[in-house]
């Protein structure tokens, strides 16, 4: 681990130990798992907001951290992981429920704080998901030999900021290869960054330093999960075969479908095989 994130995880787990405060969330329990609001404060005493849901089945349950991705909204995790896993979704500063203090833009927040290490906001919203994962580990009847961890940039350097991580399903990596991917048109998110370099030319050099920090290729050798997915649309796939051999575990890469139902299902019985579970009955026919 590197010096830039080393004085943020330790200020994150050292704000896991502040107060939490887990509250019923009726509206959103159903026949297999119980909902509850999940109210903290991360790094800087900024308030923040997670669902939690946990399985009305007998434990000790698979512990899963979904992290957040990239909008302004985060909604409650799949029906299926409600009934599986304990697990605790995470709305990170400046999305709702978490926007008491800061809104985050989008398009925008991609960029926000750039190009210096230390006002670049994601590095906040990094500390906010190694805080909110070390409170799922704090919970009763897990089995935290299997934790688990699934979402896009989030995850992964979730993933690879944590020791002990046993399962991480990951994709759709903004960070990933940025200067090639930029070189061309791409759309929004990944365009933030040209935006950026068109209107601070000048700062782009700094930007890029601040950013390796978030690299993929750069964070893998903190990843020490043993089994990984790796999800990619076909044009990316070598991109993510060699990341893929740049991890100590056992990792698949799959090559996206671009059927989201189809998707989410494949991706849904690889974390459910992965951590040795069934998968959770879907909402809606797996086939």
């Amino acid at each position: 681990m590197n010096e830039y994130w080393s004085g943020r995880v330790e200020a994150a787990i050292n704000a896991a130990r502040g107060d939490v405060s887990i509250d019923d969330l009726p509206i959103r329990t159903n026949e297999t798992s119980h909902a509850y609001s999940v109210r903290f404060n991360g790094v800087g005493n900024y308030p923040l907001y997670a669902y939690l849901h946990i399985p009305k089945s007998d434990g000790p349950h698979v512990p899963l951290f979904q992290a957040p991705g990239y909008g302004s909204v985060v909604a409650v995790p799949p029906y299926e992981r409600r009934a599986s896993y304990i697990v605790l979704a995470l709305c990170h500063r400046g999305q709702r429920l978490s926007n008491s203090q800061y809104s985050a833009a989008y398009p925008g927040l991609l960029t926000d704080g750039l190009p210096g290490e230390n006002t670049y906001v994601w590095g906040d919203i990094v500390a906010d998901c190694i805080t909110a994962l070390q409170i799922l580990l704090q919970q009763p009847n897990i089995d935290a030999s299997r934790l688990a961890i699934s979402g896009g940039d989030l995850a992964l350097i979730t993933a690879a900021l944590t020791e002990g991580v046993y399962a991480l399903q990951s994709g759709g990596l903004m960070f990933a290869d940025i200067d090639n991917r930029i070189a061309g048109d791409p759309d929004y998110p990944l365009a933030e960054f040209n935006d950026f370099k068109r209107t601070y030319p000048d700062a782009w050099v700094e930007a890029q330093a601040t950013l390796s920090n978030y690299d993929p290729m750069a964070l893998a050798v903190g990843i020490d999960a043993k089994k990984v997915m790796l999800s990619a649309g076909a044009s990316e796939k070598g991109y993510y075969d060699d990341l893929a051999s740049a991890l100590s575990g056992e990792t698949t890469v799959r090559v996206n479908l671009g059927k989201g139902h189809l998707d989410h299902i494949a991706q849904e019985e690889w974390l459910a095989n992965a951590c040795g579970i069934e998968p959770g009955p879907a909402h809606y026919p797996r086939a």
